[in-house]
């Protein structure tokens, strides 16, 4: 949430400049954690189906999104795209036929696990840092980036969007996905960009935090000024959006989602209300749409636009074939001109941590353990003018009773009911004034819970082990 039109001090003029010109959703929901978010991003699909549904793909874990679902990478392919990836992977990787290129992409660039350094690329003592294209012969050709090592990871994301947009073939559209690093942990950043924060903010964490913002910003630009230079920009829809909301103190550093409840890792509105905004010179912008959106929903909204355009001058075009996926075409609601196709989705069931939440209308419900409940304010400032502020934050309510959703299950099963338009911030629990809306969502729950597989996490593989293979994670199984 630590972006400037959300009442932050971040110093990002680029994507401001595109969020304030463009559509802003503020009702946009992703899951709690990464790889949840990104498979259902990918297949349009709700992570309880694919066993995704009980924290993230870890390294050396073997098991990812399995190569029966077809991902969006797939769907552009066959639309006529070029396809690209770039950034963070975290879908899997324990068979080359879980990576990027054999996914539907013609080149990916980056790092397969969840979280690795910003200079040295290292996780779990290891190396994981990568370019992959796309054989002749339909195999992965894969090098590893070890020159990458002691370089800020925004630079080489920048420099790599640059080189894929200008040598991008114009004869074919183009479909990017970016997964940029930014601003996950750990918190690096050049020292440049802390600086730029000097005199405004205190706090040490929270200056490294914005300083990264404001690297990120920097690699959007690059983005935005490489279409503009081959002249694509007219014909671009950009999208951004979070995966999760910012981590709690305690797990992450500096980040605040205030003035909603809850971070990272929990079911809490600033866990999963992700900021989010889609621009185009193609597009009348200067909107904040509320409309209610899930990150399944862009599949079949972008596979929508690519095959029958961004006016769909041809009302009766249909698209591709996509299957029996939970997303549905957003396009005309995220544009305002039809409400949204959804009145509810589905937070999470965890069968393995024994909790649940869902949204209903403006109903939000929770059954077990949600997660860490914190208002988290962001940092005190020292700007002039700042002691009425810092003095607001100070008094802000603390909920300290409950752990992480992937921590504590011991603690005795609870139900809580919020109106969260009325009270976005989580404040009033209303269950007990409403139990017919309760057993309606249990009823729903109950529904969602006979179309969830059983979470499909296992222990790290010890074949996976990197010095076996050179001290870089590398896919170790011929099928998995």
């Amino acid at each position: 949430a630590d972006m400037p039109w959300h009442d932050s001090l971040a110093i990002a003029p680029t994507l401001t400049g595109l969020a304030d010109s463009g559509i802003i959703l503020e009702r946009h929901y992703v899951s709690p954690i990464c790889s949840p978010t990104r498979s259902a991003l990918m297949t349009g699909k709700h992570p309880i189906r694919m066993g995704l549904n009980h924290g993230t793909i870890n390294a050396g874990e073997p098991f990812g999104v399995g190569v029966e679902e077809k991902l969006i990478s797939n769907y552009m392919k066959d639309l006529g795209y070029a396809t690209h990836q770039l950034g963070k992977w975290h879908l899997g990787y324990c068979s080359w036929a879980l990576t990027p290129t054999q996914r539907g992409f013609d080149s990916s660039y980056g790092f397969y696990n969840g979280h690795e350094n910003y200079y040295a690329k290292m996780t779990h003592d290891y190396f994981d840092f990568r370019s992959d294209t796309l054989g002749e012969d339909g195999k992965t050709n894969s090098e590893v980036q070890w020159s990458a090592n002691g370089t800020y990871s925004a630079f080489l994301y920048a420099n790599k969007a640059r080189k894929v947009i200008k040598e991008h073939d114009q004869s074919k559209p183009l479909f990017l996905y970016f997964p940029i690093q930014s601003v996950h942990g750990p918190e690096e950043v050049p020292p440049r960009y802390r600086q730029k924060y000097d005199g405004i903010v205190q706090n040490y964490q929270r200056k490294t935090l914005l300083g990264m913002v404001t690297a990120m910003d920097e690699a959007a630009q690059a983005v935005v000024s490489a279409l503009k230079h081959t002249g694509m920009w007219d014909n671009t829809i950009f999208i951004f959006f979070s995966d999760n909301g910012g981590p709690l103190a305690g797990i992450g550093k500096g980040q605040s989602n205030y003035p909603l409840r809850g971070g990272k890792y929990s079911y809490w509105e600033g866990g999963i209300r992700s900021v989010s905004f889609v621009h185009s010179p193609m597009l009348p912008g200067m909107k904040v749409n509320h409309e209610l959106l899930h990150v399944t929903d862009w599949l079949p909204t972008l596979t929508h636009i690519a095959a029958c355009g961004v006016n769909e001058h041809d009302r009766h075009c249909r698209g591709p074939e996509l299957g029996d996926i939970d997303g549905v075409n957003q396009w005309q609601a995220i544009i305002g001109a039809e409400p949204s196709n959804r009145t509810e989705f589905l937070v999470n069931i965890d069968q393995l941590g024994h909790n649940s939440a869902l949204r209903m209308g403006p109903w939000k419900f929770y059954k077990g353990n949600p997660g860490k409940g914190d208002w988290v304010p962001p940092p005190k400032f020292e700007f002039d003018g700042a002691e009425e502020l810092n003095a607001h934050f100070e008094k802000l309510p603390l909920e300290n009773g409950y752990d992480y959703v992937f921590g504590d299950r011991q603690k005795p099963v609870r139900m809580e009911l919020y109106n969260v338009v009325e009270d976005p911030s989580e404040t009033k629990e209303l269950s007990a004034k409403y139990p017919d809306i309760v057993q309606a969502m249990l009823d729903r729950i109950d529904y969602y819970t006979s179309r969830a597989i059983m979470p499909r996490n296992v222990p790290r593989d010890p074949a996976s082990d990197p010095s076996r293979f050179g001290g870089v994670w590398t896919p170790w199984l011929e099928s998995c």
